[in-house]
């Protein structure tokens, strides 16, 4: 295989969205009981790294206070990935927030963003620090974002491991130029052209694959390191059209990579279903997808 090839454990499908959390509370798939056996699945399955949202709004329902309980689960799920091979990869945010947070301002008031980002970073370095493998903070970090979180957010974790600046390639391409010598690894944020249940037929992931490869390669050529995909969502309801996309993608990342652009790894998200997302690498009740099996062919 050309790169590492990735779970990603979104919050949405996995725990579900918390009653702490601005979009919840909300059902997850079961991996709050079900982790230890889940890891075990995935890694029998073929996958080398996996991505572990720390959810924010379970970890600090309260402004500076953490739940001790749901530091040891973490702390456990990423001990665990460890354990059995898997690269635990520290996720700090994907989509929902705290509450609290959210009703400052969230991430759209740049004063509170400034403020409390880096202090929720400070805590996860210090509970997690020790324990991952390399840091995702944003899952996609914020298009209008101010530049001084992420310098905080690069001074907190840079001394640790590798720290990833996800960028979404599409919105951003000529924004890269920002995070040079203030990342690790770029993320390569790439997306599709369409909803769930739009008719995707070989012309439309053909001119997707014609887009990713020109992002992949304009990235590579904005920065000097490597590249990883945080987080890749085929985003459809059909099985089989997801394991169509699913291939395209591997595909573009094969050509990219005999071309010389470095990619290291690529996370399907979600790993595993969650009740109302579209099939992971394994659907909700753990069975392995048809993406699964062109993702790790």
């Amino acid at each position: 295989m050309t790169f590492r090839r990735g779970a990603a454990l979104n919050t949405a499908a996995t725990l579900g969205y918390a009653e702490s959390a601005d979009r919840g509370p909300t059902a997850g798939n079961g991996f709050r009981t079900r982790w230890p056996d889940d890891l075990a699945v995935l890694q029998e399955l073929g996958i080398t790294d996996v991505r572990v949202t720390l959810d924010w709004a379970r970890l600090q329902p309260k402004p500076g206070t953490l739940d001790p309980d749901w530091v040891e689960r973490f702390q456990q799920i990423l001990q665990a990935a460890d354990a059995i091979g898997m690269q635990p990869w520290a996720c700090l945010h994907d989509s929902s927030i705290p509450r609290w947070f959210d009703n400052d301002g969230g991430f759209d008031d740049d004063e509170n963003f400034t403020t409390w980002w880096p202090r929720w970073v400070e805590h996860a370095a210090d509970c997690f620090g020790d324990m991952v493998g390399g840091w995702i903070p944003f899952a996609c970090i914020p298009s209008a974002a101010p530049t001084q979180p992420w310098i905080d957010t690069w001074g907190i974790l840079a001394d640790s491991s590798p720290v990833v600046a996800a960028v979404d390639l599409r919105d951003r391409s000529d924004t890269i130029g920002r995070y040079v010598g203030q990342m690790s690894l770029l993320g390569a944020v790439i997306t599709g052209d369409w909803d769930g249940d739009e008719v995707v037929d070989a012309s439309v992931i053909a001119g997707a694959v014609d887009r990713w490869g020109g992002e992949l390669r304009e990235a590579a050529d904005a920065i000097d390191s490597a590249l990883i995909l945080p987080g890749f969502n085929a985003a459809h309801r059909d099985a089989d059209i997801n394991a169509e996309i699913v291939a395209a993608l591997c595909s573009v990342l094969d050509d990219a990579c005999a071309d010389g652009v470095p990619i290291e790894a690529a996370f399907i998200e979600p790993g595993i279903a969650g009740p109302d997302s579209p099939d992971g690498l394994l659907d909700a009740d753990r069975s392995p997808t048809p993406s699964s099996n062109a993702f790790l062919i």
